[in-house]
């Protein structure tokens, strides 16, 4: 059932996306022409050379609000149809269907963690399509293979684990910026009255306390460490790693403590009237 939900979630969210990254790669194309053309335009008429120049500025403002709008877009949807689907009028359906309350939110952290994805990868492709030229792109397989090689020569075996680790990393990272909107939004709509400002609250309270035990958690192991004097024995492989993996079971911790907190509210608190 968690996949018809997913296919379900794409499918309304498709609608806007899928459009916004088109809109990226285009003035991302508009932003190549003004770098490679446009800017440097030159006719000996002052008003034509006036009017290219103010639309190579235009395409480049419009390509950097794109890069931006990418991201934004995609955390606003995330929470909007968080909201509309399962706290909203439609929640009176959704809660009907012969699915746990699991299923409704994994749904919606899985589809919200792809469109996440994808409008990284779209803006990565549209930063390369403005900033490489056709000589980097002639040699681009050589410059992938010189960094891998130099980056298996330093780190040997540890090269996959590293890839490994970082990708999980990124995972849990965007679960818990789901997480961080769901559960504030969870709790303040359990409430009568006043929901989306509570829901307010509450997400400033669950900043301010994600944020303290983080620093506390930090702080506490840089200390250990430095009673030790582990750091300076420590390869630079060793130290990467963790890193790395400090930063995955603060991740984890923080997903897990919200996720129990929003099924709580949402399963059994929650006030739709």
């Amino acid at each position: 059932m968690l996949s018809k939900l997913m296919k379900h979630e794409f499918r309304a969210t498709a609608r806007l996306m899928l459009p916004l990254y088109l809109v990226v790669l285009l003035l991302a194309v508009g932003a190549r022409i003004s770098v490679t053309w446009l800017l440097e335009a030159s006719f000996g008429v002052q008003a034509i050379d006036f009017l290219l120049h103010l639309l190579g500025v235009l395409l480049m403002i419009g390509f950097g609000a794109g890069l931006v709008a990418a991201v934004v877009v995609s955390v606003v949807i995330m929470i909007l149809r968080y909201r509309s689907n399962l706290l909203g009028d439609e929640g009176y359906v959704m809660f009907t269907l012969p699915v746990s309350t699991h299923h409704l939110v994994w749904s919606k952290l899985l589809v919200s963690t792809v469109w996440f994805a994808g409008a990284a990868l779209v803006d990565i492709l549209a930063v390369v399509i403005v900033v490489l030229n056709s000589h980097v792109f002639q040699n681009l397989g050589s410059i992938i293979s010189d960094v891998i090689a130099s980056f298996s020569a330093y780190y040997a075996a540890n090269g996959i684990l590293l890839v490994i680790e970082l990708l999980v990393l990124l995972v849990l990272s965007a679960f818990a910026l789901c997480l961080q909107f769901y559960a504030p939004l969870s709790i303040g709509h359990s409430f009568d009255k006043h929901k989306m400002l509570l829901s307010v609250v509450f997400f400033f309270v669950i900043q301010t306390a994600s944020q303290v035990v983080s620093s506390l958690l930090v702080a506490g192991s840089l200390v250990v460490v430095n009673i030790g004097d582990l750091a300076s024995g420590l390869a630079p492989a060793i130290t990467l790693h963790g890193t790395l993996w400090a930063s995955i079971l603060l991740s984890l911790l923080l997903c897990v403590v919200l996720y129990i907190i929003n099924h709580l509210f949402l399963s059994r608190k929650l006030n739709l009237e």
